[in-house]
């Protein structure tokens, strides 16, 4: 830690002899002196009790600026110099000015150095400097630096060859010089006091890696304080979406100006103790971590996603940030707290609002008023993949009753893991999927690693199915699913294969030239109550969204006799075509033995249109029945016209799919 009370009292002229956790004296021990007045003693008495109270010299997150915000309640904010954004010229006129009028501190940080550019230039590597005197001079832009260790050695002026440098014949380009005969002699003062240098602004820029301003809140006329706590002890992974961070409403009847500070509570004592011991008990070594605010205009609720921010501050690993926003006469705000690598525990804030007009801060409403949340996990079994994989239908799936019609929003996310995921809303027949193009009521988009938003609006009342996918098939991973409505709604999770149940794969049908539609004879010997799903295999990648570059409409439907005397039992969706990539499902039909053996019974099974070259590589058939013993479940198949024998090829049977097989 460096505390500069030099910043602010020139004639006291403050020396503390200590850098970022490290001491300076022949003792061992920290000494603070006033070099003009020896006698004034509460600077240093003020800083003692802060640096006791942090517990020693040696603590995360401490740089001037955030010290003296504690210390004197000065507006922090910190210039990374950088940045490519910043504009040079603007910056000094800024400072300069409020410098003159007593408005703000400046101070500045090195990064970390090697030894060899630390001996070289004369600055010390991770280390903060008090700038206390600003000066134009020849067209030179010039900063009076002071190093609070008082040392001697002060900076060293670099010589280049450029045109008009200041190298001389037995001077090496590129080496090193004293500044004193040089700088100072272009601004006509001399820095008598140890550790004091003058410095250009472009060498400011290119040896150090931070500017600290303080500025003085009596700037502005209104200020509020927001406190609040923020547990991370359940908190998602790196990739959780905004939905659980802290956010605020922010709003000017007049509009104007508005600076936001966070800044995040340190703990000592019991405190301290007891927070390191959770950390180290669940594999956290150090108190790390980084902060950021974000700002969205629009109505003032909650934000899911970081999508179009208006602005927002850069994550930094100090306990304070300033946000500079101007606000729009009586327009809302959402302001929302976000963090990277937190220790994961609960932490403490006070969000500060300065304005020179009055302003609001409340907290902000979630314009869902009813949510429900379910934990669920892709396991080897239920990572189906998205929607081009064979097993698109195993993945985990919730049914979604609505009373009356409302807006709804689903988000999903993952709790471990940071693989793409993707959420969808169908329209569903008890608790069947209908899969036809216009039965997807809304999904999320692309798929998006570690989470996925999907809003609609006035969604009818009825049942629904949402369907939780991976990209891939196989990943592996716990999710959270949210699902938030405007009225009461039932959510509650499907079970993929229903208990008691068999599952057959009978085969994968393949459709020819000309061929346009397959079926398959049923045969059982009792009472069954049978569901049957068809789905696309893809032999090609995917397209856009990750959906397959082409499709092919399905039909499936369970029929009783052929011909004249043909009685359809039941068809997928309401007898429309369903898209291949989702499937299509006949849902839970009784069969009856006479049935079968008088008639006969079909799986039948209709395209409706021609593939091509990257359409589906085949077409999976699963009956599924009851978990009766003595029970048997034969399939043969036919086409019209007929088909040759490698149509369909039973993938569960040693049998060609087109002949009689027992199950």
């Amino acid at each position: 830690m460096t505390t500069l009370f030099s910043c602010f009292q020139k004639s006291s002229n403050f020396s503390l002899k200590v850098g970022r956790g490290q001491t300076k004296s022949s003792l061992g021990l920290a000494s603070v002196s006033s070099i003009n007045n020896p006698g004034l003693l509460w600077p240093a008495l003020v800083e003692k009790a802060y640096l006791k109270v942090r517990g020693g010299y040696d603590f995360p997150g401490s740089n001037s600026g955030s010290d003296l915000w504690v210390l004197t309640g000065w507006i922090p904010e910190q210039v990374f110099l950088h940045s490519d954004d910043i504009d040079r010229a603007a910056l000094w006129c800024r400072i300069l000015k409020a410098f003159g009028f007593g408005d703000v501190l400046v101070t500045l940080g090195t990064g970390r150095m090697s030894n060899v550019e630390s001996r070289n230039t004369g600055l010390t590597s991770e280390h903060d400097y008090a700038v206390i005197d600003l000066a134009e001079r020849n067209g030179k832009r010039m900063l009076l630096i002071k190093n609070p260790w008082s040392q001697p050695s002060g900076w060293t002026y670099h010589v280049t060859t450029d045109e008009g440098d200041n190298t001389t014949s037995d001077e090496e380009p590129g080496s090193f010089r004293r500044i004193e005969t040089q700088r100072d002699a272009e601004v006509g003062e001399k820095c008598a006091e140890p550790g004091n240098f003058w410095m250009d602004i472009n060498d400011v820029f290119q040896y150090f890696e931070s500017l600290y301003l303080n500025w003085n809140p009596g700037l502005f006329s209104h200020r509020e304080d927001l406190h609040f706590s923020w547990d991370l002890s359940n908190a998602n992974g790196p990739w959780a979406s905004f939905w659980s961070k802290p956010q605020y409403k922010v709003q000017s009847r007049a509009g104007g100006v508005a600076w936001l500070v966070l800044s995040r509570h340190f703990q000592s004592g019991a405190h301290a103790a007891k927070s390191v011991a959770k950390r180290l008990s669940v594999g956290h070594t150090d108190d790390t971590g980084f902060i950021s605010l974000y700002l969205f205009d629009g109505r003032g609720d909650r934000v899911y996603l970081a999508d179009e921010c208006a602005i927002r501050a850069p994550y930094v690993d100090s306990p304070n940030l300033l946000l500079k926003v101007d606000l729009l006469k009586d327009i809302p705000y959402t302001l929302v707290v976000s963090e990277q690598d937190l220790p994961r525990t609960s932490h403490s804030f006070t969000l500060c609002a300065f304005s020179v007009q009055p302003m609001n801060l409340s907290r902000a409403q979630d314009r869902y008023r009813s949510h429900v949340i379910h934990n669920g996990a892709w396991t080897p079994a239920s990572a189906g993949g998205n929607a081009s994989s064979h097993a698109y239908s195993k993945n985990p799936r919730f049914s979604l009753t609505l009373s009356q019609s409302s807006d709804v929003s689903l988000l999903l996310e993952l709790r471990s893991g940071d693989f793409p995921v993707h959420v969808k809303l169908l329209r569903a027949d008890g608790r069947s999927v209908r899969v036809t193009s216009r039965d997807v009521v809304g999904d999320s988009g692309e798929y998006r690693k570690g989470h996925a938003l999907a809003e609609m609006s006035e969604v009818p009342n009825g049942q629904y199915i949402i369907v939780c996918s991976t990209f891939e098939q196989g990943q592996v991973g716990e999710f959270t699913l949210c699902v938030g409505t405007m009225a009461h709604c039932v959510v509650e999770c499907i079970s993929i294969t229903p208990a008691g149940q068999f599952v057959h794969r009978l085969g994968s049908a393949f459709f020819e030239p000309g061929i346009d539609r397959l079926r398959a004879s049923l045969r059982c010997s009792r009472l069954t109550r049978l569901s049957v799903t068809a789905q696309a295999q893809w032999a090609e990648g995917l397209g856009e969204n990750g959906q397959p570059s082409s499709d092919v409409p399905l039909r499936l439907s369970l029929e009783h006799g052929q011909g004249s005397m043909c009685q359809i039992l039941a068809s997928s969706g309401t007898d429309d075509f369903s898209n291949a990539h989702y499937g299509t499902h006949v849902n839970d039909v009784d069969i009856q033995p006479l049935m079968c053996s008088q008639r006969g019974v079909w799986i039948v099974l209709e395209r409706g249109g021609p593939l091509d070259t990257h359409g589906p590589k085949g077409i999976n058939v699963e009956p599924r029945r009851p978990r009766f013993s003595n029970d048997a479940l034969c399939g043969s198949s036919s086409s019209i016209p007929s088909p040759s024998p490698n149509l369909l090829h039973s993938l569960s049977s040693r049998t060609l799919f087109g002949q009689v097989c027992r199950i």
